[in-house]
């Protein structure tokens, strides 16, 4: 009889500790996948500033992104440099894009104004709009950051912005 009891109490936990966001089936233990921000910065005549192809382009080094706390205490914020990458055939983004998993989740529980520094040169002020599941909206200096066209086509990608840098 204990063993039948610890065998219901176990499926018990179980069931309740693995549920998934929403309902729909008994058990969700895999990750859950946040939304994500990436940011294409090009320069004047829209050369790739993250190629390393590119003269005079920006490191990895060269870049930080951060938020202030109330103390104005400086928490800086991991972000990658993504290559380019195809959606399909049709759908290329032939730039290199900053991005950052921890950006999106962080405007959700702080200020939501978040630094970007490019080298020596001017500091940005990052304000991110954020959807159930994607960045909707970025301001970049109080102005709205246009989304990305791939290949000329006429619907942009959700997640990648541009910042025209001159």
């Amino acid at each position: 009889m204990k063993k039948f009891s610890l065998i219901l109490l176990i499926i018990f936990i179980a069931n309740l500790g693995c549920k998934k966001i929403g309902g729909g089936g008994l058990c969700a233990c895999s990750p859950i996948s946040g939304p994500s921000f990436a940011l294409i910065i090009k320069g004047n005549s829209g050369v790739d500033l993250l190629n390393p192809a590119t003269t005079g382009y920006l490191d990895k080094n060269q870049i930080q992104i951060y938020s202030k706390d109330a103390n104005n205490a400086i928490k800086q914020i991991s972000f990658n440099v993504n290559s380019p990458f195809t959606y399909t055939a049709d759908n290329k983004v032939t730039y290199y894009q900053l991005t950052s998993w921890e950006l999106p989740i962080l405007s959700k529980t702080i200020d939501n104004t978040f630094y970007l520094k490019l080298g020596n040169d001017k500091l940005y002020e990052l304000n991110l709009k954020i959807d159930k599941n994607s960045v909707e909206k970025l301001l970049i200096d109080k102005k709205e950051a246009p989304k990305e066209y791939p290949n000329s086509t006429t619907k942009p990608i959700s997640e990648i912005f541009n910042l025209q840098v001159q």
